[in-house]
């Protein structure tokens, strides 16, 4: 680990050369299939509900055109729920991740379909640890890009501290400081360069946003599944800006959006519980700040946060909303018999994600139409 305060900053600037990351690039480079897939992923709900489809709502407005035909999507894709027939929910017998990868789709849509129900119901396998061969193409896919070139990610680092870069240095030394598995697999030098890159990158765009803290944490899982730094950059950055641009705007203000709907969903599923925490003055923005910020990646253990973002990536960003909201109701029978409920949330149990998204999918159903809208869209 690098010190905070000593030499570092002359370590980060003696950037690698472009031979080295090539070598790494190309070594873990994803199967030829990967991009062609990547052209028209896009995300539904439909295999987690059966309501009516929401009105006028993309998949992706704005932010998808951001990196242009770099990172192409089916804006016909909508995050809204749609109906879904038993059959669109089953895929083909015997059908696995490993088979719907391995070849090229017959019917794109439908492959698609099949991939996140599978992701729903089977989960992608791996070790303890959380590595899994499969977990990095399968969220490319998901996020419909392609590989990017190695000398684009080289350039951005060579440019040097952007000017978020002491900001960025206040928070890598603590990015999951007290997990084992992240500080043995991802070193500070690495988050730093991905961070100060993605700063150069959106200056170059001209967007509306700055490195804010918690973008380190959202960070850790891409660095932490990826085979090497520039598959992390890549998709990172269009998570980004295609699932949550407006949590990284100097106000956060997306952040904030996403704190009163975890308030609204928990009065509407589960009104003797928000009576309770309003009772002892107790909001969401008091407790699941940085639940919402990092989408549940500050809460360990991190193989847990990598299975729950798979679920995340598959059906839509927004659904941590309801992902927090679970995690509450999980822990209802404490709250609501302790005198200082705070001292619970003030870190959450470790995660279970297995059990928070059959929570958050029984949820669904329960959100009203107008509600759901904002959540769909509140990141954006």
């Amino acid at each position: 680990m690098l010190n905070p305060k000593g030499p570092g900053l002359r370590r980060v600037k003696k950037f690698p050369s472009s031979s080295v990351l090539e070598s790494e690039y190309h070594n873990s480079a994803p199967p030829p299939l990967v991009p062609g897939i990547a052209q028209n992923a896009g995300q539904s709900l439909a295999n987690i509900t059966n309501h009516p489809p929401a009105a006028k709502r993309p998949r992706s407005q704005s932010q998808s055109q951001f990196d242009g035909p770099k990172y192409p999507v089916n804006n016909n894709q909508r995050y809204a729920r749609k109906p879904a027939s038993s059959a669109q929910l089953v895929p083909k017998q015997n059908a696995t991740i490993e088979s719907l990868i391995s070849r090229p789709p017959s019917n794109l849509v439908e492959a698609l379909q099949d991939l996140r129900y599978l992701i729903l119901t089977e989960g992608i396998q791996a070790d303890s640890d959380g590595n899994s061969p499969l977990r990095i193409y399968i969220w490319s896919i998901l996020l419909g890009i392609s590989p990017m070139r190695t000398s684009d990610y080289v350039s951005l680092v060579r440019r040097g501290a952007s000017s978020s870069y002491s900001k960025i240095r206040n928070d890598t030394f603590r990015t999951l400081a007290t997990d084992p598995l992240f500080r043995r697999r991802v070193s500070e030098a690495s988050l730093i360069r991905l961070l100060n890159a993605f700063q150069w990158k959106m200056r170059d765009s001209g967007t509306d946003a700055q490195y804010v803290q918690g973008m380190n944490v959202i960070a850790a899982p891409f660095l932490y599944a990826a085979r090497s730094e520039v598959e992390a950059f890549s998709l990172f950055s269009v998570f980004i800006q295609r699932e949550c641009p407006s949590y990284v705007k100097p106000t956060m203000e997306g952040v904030h959006r996403g704190l009163k709907l975890v308030d609204q969903c928990l009065e509407t599923v589960d009104l003797k519980l928000y009576s309770h925490l309003q009772s002892k003055f107790l909001s969401a923005e008091l407790y699941a700040f940085p639940s919402v910020l990092t989408l549940s990646a500050c809460t360990p253990p991190l193989p847990e946060v990598l299975k729950l973002w798979d679920f995340l990536l598959a059906y839509g960003a927004h659904l941590n909303i309801l992902c927090v909201v679970a995690q509450l109701l999980l822990m209802r029978d404490e709250l609501l018999v302790a005198q200082s409920p705070m001292k619970l949330l003030r870190q959450f149990p470790p995660l279970n994600a297995k059990m928070i998204v059959t929570v958050a999918v029984s949820l669904v159903r329960k959100i009203p139409e107008e509600l759901f809208e904002e959540l769909v869209n509140h990141a954006r």
